[in-house]
Protein backbone atom coordinates (compact mmCIF):
# COMPACT_ATOMS: atom_id res chain seq x y z
CA UNK A 1 0.00 0.00 0.00
CA UNK A 2 1.34 3.29 -0.92
CA UNK A 3 1.91 6.06 1.14
CA UNK A 4 -1.49 8.06 -0.54
CA UNK A 5 -3.34 4.86 -0.18
CA UNK A 6 -2.88 4.59 3.06
CA UNK A 7 -3.49 8.08 3.86
CA UNK A 8 -6.85 7.75 1.75
CA UNK A 9 -7.46 4.77 3.91
CA UNK A 10 -7.14 5.80 6.96
CA UNK A 11 -8.50 9.54 6.50
CA UNK A 12 -12.00 7.20 5.14
CA UNK A 13 -11.98 5.76 8.71
CA UNK A 14 -12.82 8.60 10.96
CA UNK A 15 -16.11 9.30 9.69
CA UNK A 16 -17.16 5.64 10.90
CA UNK A 17 -14.84 5.50 13.88
CA UNK A 18 -16.27 8.39 15.29
CA UNK A 19 -20.14 7.02 14.80
CA UNK A 20 -18.90 3.83 16.21
CA UNK A 21 -17.43 4.92 19.55
CA UNK A 22 -20.55 8.41 20.18
CA UNK A 23 -22.23 5.69 22.31
CA UNK A 24 -18.63 5.92 24.47
CA UNK A 25 -18.44 9.50 24.11
CA UNK A 26 -16.44 9.81 21.77
CA UNK A 27 -16.84 13.37 19.96
CA UNK A 28 -13.68 13.63 17.06
CA UNK A 29 -10.83 11.40 15.64
CA UNK A 30 -8.17 12.13 13.55
CA UNK A 31 -4.90 10.47 12.75
CA UNK A 32 -1.17 11.39 12.31
CA UNK A 33 1.23 8.92 11.09
CA UNK A 34 4.19 8.12 13.80
CA UNK A 35 8.12 8.04 13.19
CA UNK A 36 7.79 4.59 11.78
CA UNK A 37 4.97 5.72 9.75
CA UNK A 38 2.53 3.67 11.24
CA UNK A 39 -1.44 5.53 12.15
CA UNK A 40 -1.59 6.79 15.63
CA UNK A 41 -5.72 7.42 15.82
CA UNK A 42 -6.44 10.23 18.28
CA UNK A 43 -9.61 9.93 20.00
CA UNK A 44 -11.87 13.01 21.47
CA UNK A 45 -14.31 13.01 24.61
CA UNK A 46 -15.38 15.58 26.53
CA UNK A 47 -14.66 15.28 29.83
CA UNK A 48 -11.62 13.29 31.70
CA UNK A 49 -13.74 11.21 33.22
CA UNK A 50 -14.63 10.25 30.20
CA UNK A 51 -11.03 9.84 28.74
CA UNK A 52 -10.88 7.82 31.71
CA UNK A 53 -13.77 5.32 30.93
CA UNK A 54 -12.93 5.26 27.37
CA UNK A 55 -9.12 3.70 27.91
CA UNK A 56 -10.77 1.27 30.50
CA UNK A 57 -13.03 -0.27 27.71
CA UNK A 58 -10.91 -3.39 26.21
CA UNK A 59 -13.18 -3.55 23.00
CA UNK A 60 -12.53 0.48 21.68
CA UNK A 61 -8.84 -0.33 20.35
CA UNK A 62 -10.33 -3.68 18.15
CA UNK A 63 -13.57 -1.72 17.35
CA UNK A 64 -11.35 0.74 15.70
CA UNK A 65 -9.03 -1.88 13.81
CA UNK A 66 -11.81 -3.47 12.41
CA UNK A 67 -12.68 -0.64 10.68
CA UNK A 68 -9.73 -0.02 9.30
CA UNK A 69 -8.93 -3.08 8.26
CA UNK A 70 -12.04 -2.80 6.59
CA UNK A 71 -10.98 0.23 4.52
CA UNK A 72 -7.99 -1.18 3.34
CA UNK A 73 -5.39 -1.18 5.87
CA UNK A 74 -3.18 -3.61 5.97
CA UNK A 75 -2.62 -5.88 8.54
CA UNK A 76 0.36 -5.32 9.13
CA UNK A 77 -0.68 -1.87 10.38
CA UNK A 78 -4.11 -2.31 11.58
CA UNK A 79 -1.78 -4.45 14.71
CA UNK A 80 0.75 -1.88 14.74
CA UNK A 81 -2.06 0.93 14.92
CA UNK A 82 -1.66 2.99 18.52
CA UNK A 83 -4.49 5.06 19.87
CA UNK A 84 -4.35 8.29 22.18
CA UNK A 85 -7.33 9.72 24.01
CA UNK A 86 -7.48 13.20 24.94
CA UNK A 87 -10.54 15.48 26.30
CA UNK A 88 -11.76 18.54 25.67
CA UNK A 89 -11.46 19.46 29.54
CA UNK A 90 -8.10 19.04 29.80
CA UNK A 91 -7.37 20.58 26.31
CA UNK A 92 -9.41 23.50 27.88
CA UNK A 93 -6.89 23.39 31.23
CA UNK A 94 -3.71 23.01 28.84
CA UNK A 95 -4.63 26.22 26.59
CA UNK A 96 -5.63 28.07 29.51
CA UNK A 97 -9.42 29.14 28.40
Amino acid sequence: MSEDQLRQAVDAAMVPIVASLAPAGVLEAHWLPDRAGDPVVWIRVDTEASRVAVQSYSWVLPQVQVILARLGLSPEKVMALRMEVTSGEAEDRLFGE
